[in-house]
């Protein structure tokens, strides 16, 4: 899936969770899609599909190896975000 970048809305963090976390992927509120920016494509574009300020959520190294793979990590696929995946399928 070409041009898709993977982002994650974290859960706010506090001092406690921080200094002894040891699982980031609990702090995975959802996941969702973004488009690539057109001038670098590397980057997301400003919002994500489902109308997100990309600005505020942080990059998943993830993307898709080969055809049929979900647009999410597998590992993640409870906290995929619905709107996301509905405008990826439209497209």
């Amino acid at each position: 899936m070409s041009g898709v970048i993977v982002l994650l809305e974290l859960e706010p963090s506090t001092e406690v969770l921080d200094a002894g976390e040891v699982d980031v992927g609990a702090r995975i509120r959802w996941v969702h899609a973004a488009p690539s920016d057109p001038e670098v494509p590397e980057d997301p574009g400003p919002a994500t599909f489902c109308g997100i300020a990309t600005s505020d959520l942080e990059r998943e190294p993830y993307s898709p190896t080969e055809p049929g793979a979900p647009w999410y990590p597998p590992s993640q696929r409870t906290r995929r975000c619905r709107s996301c995946e509905a405008a990826l399928r439209a497209l």
